[in-house]
């Protein structure tokens, strides 16, 4: 049997070296305070497995004395008047203890953030509160216990059995059991009224997870073939993603738990119970959390919604029954409230100024850290610049429903063309001051890329652009612009949202295609507006595309074949039903991508690392570049992070990015302000 607590020793830390890292004294932003419980700064002999987290009952073995439990004040009037239960009824038996980066903080204070709007650019402020199972740690390698306590692999890795908390509760005081993974797996997930497919995390080999119930804290994942990368789905890009939902909640709208209750939406003004559900339910949080629902709709994350959510501000409080201690037995997390604001982003930068902002990073962009940095002072936070952005990157879209621009866009003269014809040297200095590096679209921080595929069709050669779109028959008309192979004008309209590719990007690169005769018309539009055109494939152009880093390729294969995204598909999604339908809707591949689909399946199944994975890897890389599918532009880029001066217990960011969480790793529910 496999008990893990992390997965691949190839790359990750090891458990020596991880139980070295605690008694090793680390770099912390901003002026520790004096030791009064055990830290990563200071950690007084305590160490742990899993780095600056134990269990209870372990931290008290190693410390030699028991815990005394106490609670955030705010909670005092509640407890005191019988309406809340105090601390020691709230926590599980098996609590987490956390080693905070400088010390044991002070509760209080609001975390001030904001966003784009209600469905854009809200990643980041979802990550200051979301859990998960299990958790990447700081190092953005290392898997760790987090809602879950512990797991067992089988030997092959195609079972795996986990154990909670004992005495875990949702955020209103109910139990949390395996029975809420159940629900999950069972009920949501594989219930064929609330989706015709189940999602592809939890397909393996074709076939989807089966999950047993062992007892009220245990419960086991078994699937068709061997799935090593389950951890790494749930820690990195799949920690959005809860596998649990309270069941006692959801269980009254639901048909298989209430004869009723499709009779009930109905009178409410729904279709169905499944339409209803789907409005009360959703994955990602942040869309449960626009409707009043929400208030009543309870969680395990560490902050839960205080009021009706409006297209101004969301707004949170503490959830009282949060799992989490410090070493000194106080309940996390420490700061009460967090509010989320939502702004054009044309605001940030004046609201990052005004010191009106805690800790930002998604959205506010390197051209702007010069006058942040000169701000710092008078705004009073500090602006620093962690690595391993990437620059934007484009694919125009092979399955548009225009046929007769599919007929261009589908050719891969026509994408290698337009690859050629962009200056990269020259947008990585106008735009990111030359700290990137002119790179092809690939997944990051994997061994079987190479300098060569790095490369690939990605030096500006105009004389080569011109060749093949000649080849292809795009003649080149009197006024400088060239035609359709057809004879007809021809003209790409490029419809980009800003939180994917901005005005200034779009503006460079629609000129650079113009100089070898092909005409751009530019439009700005929503995110949402580019992920429902998108959807529908009715954009010529599409941008969002999550560049894997090697942990999430591990799990989400589907990153690096089509539609390379399920919430934006950038080109494919045609090809997707015909694969998962047998045929009977959407429309058959060409061979490349048919071949693509074939790999994905058996990578899911293979251990990272091995020669297996280092071969198939190798061949999706090279069937991606030679189809020019994802056009890259630039990587390596610093991305400028903002952190109030008076926040603290934060850490050096090693990178603050969607597929690693935003600042999930960094533990949050640890910041806390000084006075």
């Amino acid at each position: 049997m496999q008990i893990l607590s992390y997965l691949w020793p190839r790359k990750y830390i090891s458990g020596a070296r991880m139980r070295a890292a605690l008694v090793v004294s680390m770099s912390v932003a901003g002026g520790a305070l004096a030791a009064s419980c055990p830290s990563v700064g200071d950690p007084q002999g305590i160490m742990s497995q899993s780095p600056y987290q134990l269990d209870l009952a372990d931290y008290q073995a190693q410390s030699g004395k028991t815990l005394t439990l106490r609670e955030n004040p705010e909670f005092a009037a509640q407890v005191a008047a019988g309406t809340l239960p105090p601390v020691t009824e709230r926590l599980p038996s098996d609590a987490l203890v956390y080693l905070p980066y400088d010390d044991c903080g002070q509760y209080g204070g609001t975390l001030r953030g904001m966003s784009k709007a209600l469905e854009s650019g809200t990643s980041e402020i979802l990550s200051w509160r979301h859990v998960n199972l299990v958790r990447l740690s700081d190092d953005l390698q290392t898997i760790v216990p987090n809602v879950a306590k512990s797991w067992v692999w089988n030997d092959d890795f195609s079972s795996i059995t986990m154990t909670l908390r004992t005495g875990h509760k949702w955020s209103d005081g109910a139990p949390f059991t395996a029975d809420d993974v159940v629900f999950f797996i069972d009920d949501i997930i594989k219930n064929t009224d609330l989706r015709k497919t189940v999602p592809s995390a939890w397909m393996i080999a074709d076939k989807p997870v089966e999950v047993t119930k062992i007892d009220e804290v245990t419960f086991r994942f078994d699937f068709a073939a061997p799935y090593p990368g389950l951890l790494h789905y749930l820690a990195t890009g799949g920690s959005y993603f809860a596998p649990y939902a309270p069941k006692h909640h959801y269980m009254k709208y639901h048909a298989s738990y209430n004869a009723n209750a499709d009779d009930e939406a109905k009178a409410e003004g729904h279709e169905s119970w499944s339409e209803r559900f789907g409005l009360i339910y959703h994955k990602w949080k942040d869309a449960e959390n626009i409707t009043p629902h929400a208030l009543t709709r309870p969680t395990l994350e560490s902050h839960i919604l205080e009021a009706v959510t409006n297209t101004e501000r969301r707004k949170y409080i503490a959830n009282p029954y949060y799992f989490k201690i410090d070493s000194a037995g106080n309940q996390l997390p420490y700061i009460f409230r967090q509010h989320e604001r939502f702004l054009g982003q044309e605001l940030f930068v004046l609201s990052i100024l005004n010191g009106e902002v805690d800790q930002k990073a998604q959205g506010v962009g390197l051209s702007n850290f010069s006058v942040l940095k000169e701000g710092e002072e008078a705004g009073g936070y500090k602006v620093t610049l962690p690595p391993g952005q990437t620059g934007p990157s484009i694919t125009f879209n092979q399955t548009i429903k225009d046929l007769r621009m599919r007929e261009v866009y589908a050719d891969v003269r026509f994408r290698k063309a337009m690859s050629l014809a962009i200056n990269r040297d020259e947008l990585n200095e106008v735009l990111w001051f030359g700290l990137g590096t002119p790179e092809a679209a690939l997944p990051l921080g994997v061994a079987f890329v190479t300098d060569e595929d790095r490369n690939y069709a990605l030096a500006l050669d105009a004389d080569a652009a011109n060749a093949l779109l000649d080849e292809m028959g795009m003649k080149m008309a009197a006024n400088g612009k060239r035609l359709h192979p057809d004879g007809e004008p021809f003209n790409i309209l490029w419809e980009y949202a800003v939180q994917f590719g901005g005005e200034s990007f779009t503006t460079l690169v629609a000129d650079y295609w113009r100089a070898v005769g092909i005409d751009v018309t530019l439009k700005e539009v929503t995110s949402q507006l580019s992920r429902e055109k998108a959807k529908a494939s009715t954009s010529d152009i599409n941008m969002e595309w999550d560049v894997p880093f090697e942990p999430n390729l591990i799990s989400q294969v589907e990153y690096y074949i089509p539609p390379y995204s399920e919430g934006s598909p950038l080109v494919g999604q045609q090809w997707v039903n015909w694969v998962t339908t047998n045929g009977t809707t959407g429309e058959e591949p060409p061979a490349w991508a048919a071949r693509l689909f074939e790999l994905g399946k058996i990578w899911k199944t293979v251990l990272p690392g091995s020669d297996e994975y280092m071969k198939i890897g190798a061949e999706m890389v090279r069937i991606n570049l030679d189809n020019m599918v994802i056009i890259g532009t630039v990587a390596n880029l610093p991305g400028p992070t903002v952190v109030s001066d008076k926040l603290r217990n934060i850490t050096d960011w090693g990178m603050q990015n969607y597929n690693y969480g935003r600042t999930y790793p960094f533990r949050p529910d640890q910041w806390y302000f000084s006075e």
